[in-house]
């Protein structure tokens, strides 16, 4: 009914867009809005832990966008934007969630700020868009205080740019069960917090957006989530999706770090300490003035935050001075050589950004000026020169003259010698990373501990919203690190015939509706798993499709079609009559076209049509 009601909207909605009316009739009532659920869990023995949820922002909504079926061509039009964040607090004047507790947060799509009589798609703060974007902050105190940090107090109660908001009656808002009060919504016209606040960064995006369709379509079903330590490490945390529909076996596992927190601070602690390698290390001054143990990385700092602890920072300008000996001809190491060669290709980007600039960006300013300490701070954010540039893929890495060229692997071979830098021995190149990756250290494995660290950091994956664990793996479905996914594609067409209309994930019984606009199944399964994850589908005839995997990528590299090797890693021992079907099947692997991880695919044939 409520998809059927949704419809409904389009078309009056499409009506509206013909006459130039807003884009939120009454009839809205009738489709409720989603909601997604976010289970937080604080498995510490000794400390309060404080969540606070704030939405991102930009110049448009393509969930709201979806929501209200806006037609591609009047997207320009109708932007919704959100142009200010919002953000609620949990319990942030008493204990948060204490040790051994948790709480669930019910986060609808959207919460409305105005009535539809008023709603103008063209301002901001017509709805809050929850899902969207956004990030979870978690600030802590002894449990034994009673009370919450000083830091969190004062973003309550004293943050100048923070307001209450007042959504309309009976619009969906936040809840939280398990919560002491309800939930206040607040509009902050200053953004997000800064970075040195006592907090961990966790970030989300709720729904999947297709952007084939027009309109373009919601997918409800799918979570996007990370602990971010790209930035700054404070405290540990393990995410994973929520989804009841899995079977266990099936759960994705977590990304981020279940370990303690004492742990966690003891290796902050051992990496600031005065006998260690790293001794001098800037550190972050809250707003109260207090030094805490928030450790920024090397982009953080290069880029030059004002609320660090002043320098000199030794280990900081150790680095610095090991760059430029090595950029001086006469340095051949290998460690040279390959800070050369990265080096060699920001420059490049340079030169290409300076050479587009006049068509492309803001001509009342100059394009910036090239000196060796911007050229650091783009090689550590491994980021491109488009500063005063609205569009960011102006001038994308991958596609920098000389490294772009079809067939080329110049850009992905630079891109190596980056990542091989990171890890560089005993942190030459990166000791921030040797802090987040290293067994000596925090040994996270599942966490981005530079911008383009491919290990296994961010999750995307089927779920209803997520689940984030403080201290321990005490509600994690899956109380193991999350695989690399496999994206399973499934042969769908419309105009089929015959075509599938469930799937199921480690079971026999397939128990999904498949989404005509998601023909794509994200899989990420620990491979000793894999022979007792049956992948199934039915058809609208009844006919019954199922096969397995045999190995977890990587996968024959770029080999996009049916082989020996690429049908290799499928079992269809269990295909039973569709075994002619299963042999169709096919995995590859492939490298990214711009900056990001190998993917890797399974290709399942349609059904065969009468």
């Amino acid at each position: 009914m409520a998809d059927l009601a949704r419809r409904a909207l389009g078309v009056l909605t499409a009506v509206a867009l013909a006459s130039g009316a807003p884009l939120a009739p009454s009839a809205m009532a009738a489709s409720p809005v989603p909601v997604m659920t976010v289970k937080i869990y604080n498995n510490t023995p000794d400390t309060n832990i404080y969540p606070v949820l704030t939405t991102g922002t930009s110049n448009s909504s393509l969930w709201l966008q979806a929501w209200f079926m806006v037609p591609k061509d009047q997207m320009g039009k109708n932007p919704y934007p959100k142009l200010n964040s919002f953000r609620f607090y949990v319990d942030p004047t008493g204990k948060g969630i204490p040790p051994g507790k948790s709480i669930t947060l019910s986060v609808p799509l959207f919460t409305q700020l105005v009535p539809n009589r008023k709603v103008d798609p063209t301002k901001t703060d017509q709805f809050v868009d929850w899902w969207g974007g956004g990030r979870i902050e978690i600030f802590d105190a002894p449990a034994a205080s009673g009370k919450p940090p000083v830091a969190l107090t004062q973003l309550y109660t004293n943050r100048p740019t923070q307001t209450v908001a007042s959504p309309i009656l009976n619009t969906q808002v936040p809840t939280c069960d398990g919560c002491k009060d309800e939930l206040i919504v607040f509009r902050d016209t200053g953004g997000g917090f800064k970075n040195n606040e006592p907090s961990q960064l966790t970030e989300y995006t709720m729904g999947a957006i297709n952007q084939t369709t027009d309109p373009v379509t919601l997918d409800p079903q799918n979570v996007d989530i990370d602990i971010s330590y790209v930035d700054t490490a404070y405290l540990p945390a393990a995410i994973t999706p929520y989804n009841t529909m899995l079977p266990p076996i099936a759960q994705v596992g977590y990304v981020g770090t279940p370990q303690p927190i004492s742990d966690f601070r003891a290796a902050l602690n051992k990496f600031t300490a005065k006998k260690s390698p790293y001794a001098g290390w800037p550190q972050f001054i809250d707003n109260q003035g207090e030094k805490i143990l928030k450790v920024p990385s090397l982009l953080h700092i290069f880029a030059g935050d004002p609320d660090m602890t002043p320098p000199p920072w030794p280990p900081v300008d150790d680095i610095t001075a090991k760059w430029n000996k090595c950029i001086k001809p006469s340095s051949g190491s290998t460690y040279c050589q390959n800070i050369q060669t990265v080096r060699e290709m920001f420059i490049a980007n340079y030169k290409n950004y300076v050479s587009i600039y006049p068509k492309n960006c803001d001509t009342s300013k100059k394009p910036i000026a090239l000196t060796e300490e911007v050229l650091i701070q783009q090689v550590y954010g491994f980021t491109p020169f488009n500063q005063n540039c609205a569009d960011p893929t102006i001038n994308l890495l991958e596609n920098t003259p000389g490294y772009a060229a079809k067939g080329s692997a110049r850009f992905h071979a630079t891109k190596n010698i980056f990542d091989k830098l990171q890890y560089w021995p005993n942190g030459q190149f990166d000791p921030y990373v040797q802090l987040i990756h290293g067994k000596g250290y925090i040994n996270a494995p599942n966490v981005y501990a530079y911008s383009v660290d491919d290990a296994v950091g961010n999750l995307q994956a089927e779920g209803t919203g997520f689940i984030i664990a403080v201290g321990g793996t005490n509600g994690l479905p899956n109380p193991k690190p999350a695989a690399p996914p496999i994206n399973v594609n499934f042969g769908y067409s419309k105009k089929n015939a015959v075509r599938f209309t469930k799937y199921g994930i480690c079971t026999l019984v397939p128990n999904r509706d498949v989404n005509p606009d998601y023909a794509s199944i994200g899989l990420s399964i620990l491979p000793e798993n894999l022979d007792q994850c049956p992948l199934s589908f039915i058809d609208n005839t009844g006919e019954l499709y199922v096969f397995k995997l045999d190995s977890a990528p990587p996968y024959p590299l770029g080999v996009n079609k049916l082989t020996p090797a690429t049908h290799a890693p499928i079992d269809c021992s269990g295909a039973g009559r569709e075994a002619s079907w299963c042999g169709q099947i096919f995995a590859y692997s492939e490298e990214p076209v711009g900056i990001g991880p190998i993917t890797s695919y399974v290709i399942t044939p349609a059904p065969a049509q009468p």
